[in-house]
């Protein structure tokens, strides 16, 4: 009447698993086989993966952290820490605050990226416009833009 109980866990394929999560289902049997998630059932019969509840909440779980760039490791001891009451809780905290500083440089590398692009529309707008002694006051102006961007890791020589 109001709402209907599962007398038994519903068991997905890896293709329901894979849709559910956004993962590909080649993804998940990488993950199976490294250890980032528990060993998934099979069926009896066919010897299919076949995928609870269960499972696909921690899919859907490691694709959210994926989604935030976590390696992989940390995302295995994100998995294991869980069920580990306050001191895992605490891990989970150290998870996650290490992958917010990740995030926020990336942040910043992108914004510093962006302030390039935007100096460099700048000056060449001036330029187009015929305006060179203000394209050039733009670049000198601008120097620690350029400098910045300059010193971004693995990026190659800043074009002009």
């Amino acid at each position: 009447m109001g709402f209907f109980v599962r007398r038994f866990p519903y068991r997905r394929s890896i293709r329901e698993a894979s849709m559910i999560s956004g993962l590909p289902e080649s993804t998940l049997r990488y993950y199976e086989q490294i250890g980032i998630i528990d060993p998934i059932a099979r069926d009896p019969s066919s010897g299919h993966r076949v995928h609870s509840d269960k499972d696909i909440e921690s899919l859907t779980t490691i694709a959210c952290l994926a989604a935030t760039g976590m390696p992989l490791e940390s995302m295995r001891e994100y998995l294991k820490n869980r069920f580990d009451g306050p001191e895992g809780a605490r891990r989970q905290i150290e998870l996650l605050d290490a992958q917010s500083l990740r995030l926020a440089a990336k942040a910043e590398a992108l914004r510093i990226q962006q302030a390039y692009v935007s100096l460099k529309s700048l000056y060449w707008r001036a330029i187009a416009e015929g305006h060179e002694d203000e394209a050039n006051r733009i670049l000198e102006e601008n120097k620690d833009v350029i400098e910045n961007v300059k010193k971004q890791p693995g990026k190659g020589a800043i074009a002009r």
